[in-house]
């Protein structure tokens, strides 16, 4: 390496641009990787935090599943559970309204799950109690609670608010952590009351009636705890029985809203730094090959190998692009800190930090690989002639 470190302390300045051009492309990189991982959170944390193998959905024409356009009734997630292989099922409601709170001030949207109290669907509450225990209770994700903190209202333990068209009352007996679908704040409340507000009149039953009996017989979706050991084929058949669309984890979530698109569009953008940074990288080098020319040509002269110069060249390469990477995620590491502090949706990974900063110094190597054949290509009678 003795060539590589002269060259770095003799071209000091060239060679630290080319470092603050990879810092800041490893840095960028980095921070795009902490907001994949943010979006995803902020996405699909409610289906994340679901303790369930499998979700069966109302078939349709497309094979694609729907949180909401499905539609199951009593016969098919009951028949779900007389199933060979399926070790519980819970029926689970999903729809979209906009809450209000009691003196009418907005609280925007939110997803109102309707799962069965003190099943397995039912979320751990980080405060306040569980579903079942208080009429009309209902657990609430953590963003709800900051999204009225920010417009100057308090809501948490106790408070009411109500949904827009249905006109039920709900009373906050629980919260958990941020718990979305869909970047929407998820409102867990009892299924019966969730078909009553999805189904039924606004506002409930007329003084002294009851709804029908049919109307607690749908839900959206079923919730299913399947046996690793049950296979396709025979899933494929139970759905072709009870005309349902059931999907595993994965397809689950890429069935929420965005989901896919989101995460397409960062790993686009990082795809395009990384090939950014590996022509500039190479660009960089190549011209840095062909300026010395007759000093490589003059070392080969004096019995220099071809695998002795590309050794020195690489080691030139893995310098700047380690030293570049590391401090553009250290920064960004830091930075990202700041803010997930602010809330912003931005959730960093240190696997994902370093495969993103593997990745780009491979891609520098990938892109020097030019002005390594050109160093092989130098003939040493160019050196011989420049004495002349």
């Amino acid at each position: 390496m003795f060539i590589a470190l002269r060259d770095l302390r003799f071209a000091w300045g060239r060679f630290l641009l080319m470092t603050v051009v990879v810092c800041l492309v490893a840095f960028l990189t980095t921070l795009l990787s902490g907001l994949a991982s943010g979006l995803v959170k902020n996405n699909i944390s409610g289906l994340m935090e679901l303790d369930f193998t499998h979700l069966a959905f109302e078939y349709n024409n497309n094979n694609k599943p729907s949180y909401r356009n499905s539609m199951i009734e009593r016969d098919m997630w009951e028949g779900w559970s007389d199933m060979e292989g399926v070790r519980d099922v819970e029926p689970m409601g999903h729809s979209l309204f906009n809450a209000r709170l009691m003196d009418n001030s907005s609280l925007d949207d939110v997803v109102l799950w309707g799962i069965e109290p003190g099943g397995f669907l039912e979320p751990e509450v980080e405060t306040g109690k569980g579903l079942g225990e208080v009429e009309n209770g209902v657990i609430v994700s953590h963003l709800l609670i900051k999204r009225a903190r920010d417009m100057g209202r308090e809501l948490g333990i106790g408070d009411s608010f109500k949904l827009d068209r249905a006109l039920t009352e709900l009373t906050v007996v629980g919260i958990v952590h941020e718990l979305n679908i869909g970047h929407v704040p998820i409102v867990y409340v009892p299924l019966r009351k969730w078909q009553e507000a999805t189904y039924g009149p606004p506002g409930g039953p007329p003084p002294g009636e009851k709804l029908p009996d049919i109307l607690f017989d749908y839900a959206t979706l079923a919730a299913l705890q399947l046996d690793p050991a049950l296979e396709k084929a025979s899933l494929d058949e139970m759905d072709i029985e009870l005309g349902t669309l059931t999907v595993n984890r994965v397809d689950a979530y890429v069935a929420s809203t965005g989901y896919r698109e989101e995460i397409m569009t960062v790993q686009m953008i990082q795809g395009f730094l990384i090939i950014i940074s590996a022509v500039v990288i190479g660009a960089f080098f190549t011209v840095w090959t062909i300026q010395r020319t007759q000093e490589i040509g003059l070392v080969k002269a004096l019995g220099a190998s071809n695998f002795y110069l590309m050794r020195d060249a690489l080691s030139q390469v893995i310098i700047v692009m380690f030293t570049g990477a590391f401090v553009g995620v250290v920064i960004a590491l830091r930075l990202g800190r700041v803010f997930i502090e602010s809330g912003f949706p931005f959730a960093m990974e240190i696997n994902a930090a370093i495969s993103s900063a593997i990745l780009l110094i491979v891609a520098g190597l990938a892109g020097s690989a030019l002005s390594v054949r050109l160093i092989t290509r130098v003939d040493p009678l160019i050196a011989l002639g420049a004495q002349k």
